[in-house]
């Protein structure tokens, strides 16, 4: 069973994907820092960075 932050940090990771603003893979890798609490701005940057060049590409 999933906690109240894992279930909230699966809600925001998912939406960022669909928003197109992080990559699937990038949300996977996030997901657990971000439920835990340990994400900083920078931990941000590049799968940021990464979505929007792989968008830019298409």
């Amino acid at each position: 069973m999933d906690t109240p932050s894992q279930a909230l940090a699966a809600k925001i990771t998912d939406r960022l994907v669909r928003e197109g603003l992080i990559t699937v893979a990038a949300a996977k890798k996030i997901q657990t820092q971000l439920a835990e609490g340990k994400l900083r701005a920078e931990d941000w940057r590049l799968p940021v960075e990464l979505a929007e060049r792989k968008e830019a590409k298409s």
